[in-house]
């Protein structure tokens, strides 16, 4: 029998067709096609096509070849056009363009039913308000430099730490990784029966429930007040939930249940926008994220998956345990170890009051053409990096908005939750960020 992958159906755009079947030979519109140890891949022409075995048939309609976007991470990859301060924009540059949508259901537990359809659908201008905002923003800047129809796939979930996304096993081949976010979490509940795990999460629904309509009704007696007045009078939204085998938060709890069922997608290239929720323990999101972008490029079936990792924006972080600046770090120094990674500056794309920027024009923006110039469409140069660096002194990559490649600095940059951007490229954006200079640097020697 003929088994497909979730997202190979009609309206698919696709950079490869494959597929399951028990018997020895499958035909696509009457091609014959071996079938090896359980699986079959076929070229494809564009539209129909019947898929047959010995005792199956498939029949699949306006099947495509394209551009596919993969776009994952947590609450910032997942925010929706139609929270975004850039719904208008979205929707008159999406006219006349051939992007179709994809979202991967988000499933938290084996069983729960997120009602949610993993369908694919050709985007209009007046049906795009579910969509990731950064992903399409980002989308747009690749249909804007090429003619190739483009499949754009979303699979993240807000809150989400990078240790949901990998199998157990990856964390456990970390000794730091296994204690921080297996050990100790199975341990928390290891005689949590199901009956208690269940009045937990009602009791935590109703404090979530609770905590929103105070909050909007002190919102809506109190105009005067900043958003970041408002939560330190009000506190902050509960977070996290009860620990738990239906917490999306436990070790690998969203592997099985989203990310392997786009085993073998093969997409073009992967938009990475994640690391608010490792931040509480940032010294280990180097070895996390390595691990990750090597899982995913083995599940998808792309070993040299180009990768475009958004770096964490500013955020006026409230919990002294979370360690933004190091996390940044960590972003750069997996981009700069990775031939397949970049890194986009964003420390100007934040918002000090909201972990949750409404305006995501740069992450979109920065991401699209950091995406599109790895697609080889256009060059495109992100913000300057440190070459070389003494104690008073810092030489980059490119030229400054001063007009030149150095500048007289002492200290760091860019490592607070939520930093003061001083450092800019000619065209202004952002320096990544580094740290203080605690040793003399020869001319002959790079940082």
């Amino acid at each position: 029998m003929i088994r497909l992958p979730d997202y190979i159906q009609d309206d698919a755009i696709l950079t490869r067709l494959w597929g399951y079947s028990d018997q020895p030979e499958v035909t696509v519109n009457g091609r014959p096609v071996p079938v090896t140890d359980g699986t079959w891949e076929s070229a494809f022409e564009d539209g129909d096509m019947l898929l047959a075995d010995g005792d199956s048939r498939v029949t699949l309609h306006n099947v495509r070849h394209g551009l596919v976007i993969l776009a994952a991470g947590q609450s910032n990859m997942e925010w929706p056009v139609r929270d975004s301060l850039n719904e208008d924009e979205i929707r008159q540059r999406l006219e006349g363009k051939d992007i179709s949508w994809l979202q991967v259901p988000r499933i938290l537990y084996p069983g729960h039913d997120s009602g949610e359809d993993m369908q694919w659908c050709r985007l209009k201008p007046d049906a795009i308000g579910d969509v990731s905002a950064v992903g399409l923003l980002a989308t747009l800047e690749v249909a804007e430099r090429t003619g190739r129809p483009i499949g754009l796939v979303g699979c993240y979930k807000g809150g989400s730490s990078a240790a949901s996304w990998v199998p157990e096993e990856d964390l456990k081949a970390d000794p730091a990784l296994e204690a921080f976010y297996v050990t100790d979490y199975w341990a928390d509940i290891a005689d949590q029966t199901d009956e208690e795990e269940d009045a937990c999460i009602a009791v935590f629904e109703q404090e979530v429930d609770n905590y929103n309509r105070r909050f909007a009704d002190f919102d809506k007696a109190h105009p005067e007040l900043s958003r970041a007045e408002k939560k330190d009078i009000m506190g902050h939204t509960p977070f996290p939930g009860p620990k738990g085998r239906k917490d999306f938060l436990r070790p690998a709890g969203l592997w099985d249940t989203m990310a392997t069922r786009l085993k073998g997608l093969a997409p073009d290239i992967l938009l990475w926008y994640q690391g608010e929720e490792d931040t509480k323990f940032a010294k280990g999101y180097k070895s996390l994220l390595t691990k990750l972008l090597a899982r995913w490029r083995r599940e998808l079936e792309q070993p040299d998956l180009p990768v475009v990792i958004a770096q964490l924006p500013g955020y006026m972080e409230y919990n002294p345990d979370k360690d933004w600046g190091t996390l940044r770090l960590a972003q750069m120094a997996v981009a700069e170890a990775d031939s397949d990674a970049e890194i986009v500056c964003l420390l100007d794309a934040g918002d000090h009051e909201n972990i949750h920027p409404q305006n995501k024009t740069i992450p979109g923006y920065r991401m699209g053409r950091m995406a599109a110039a790895m697609l080889g469409l256009e060059p495109y140069q992100d913000g300057p990096k440190v070459v070389r660096q003494t104690p008073d002194r810092v030489w980059f990559d490119q030229v400054l908005e001063t007009g030149s490649d150095s500048l007289a600095w002492t200290g760091s940059h860019g490592l607070e939750c939520d930093p003061v951007v001083r450092i800019r490229s000619a065209t202004g954006i952002p320096a990544f960020p580094f740290k203080a200079c605690d040793r003399i640097v020869t001319e002959d020697q790079e940082a």
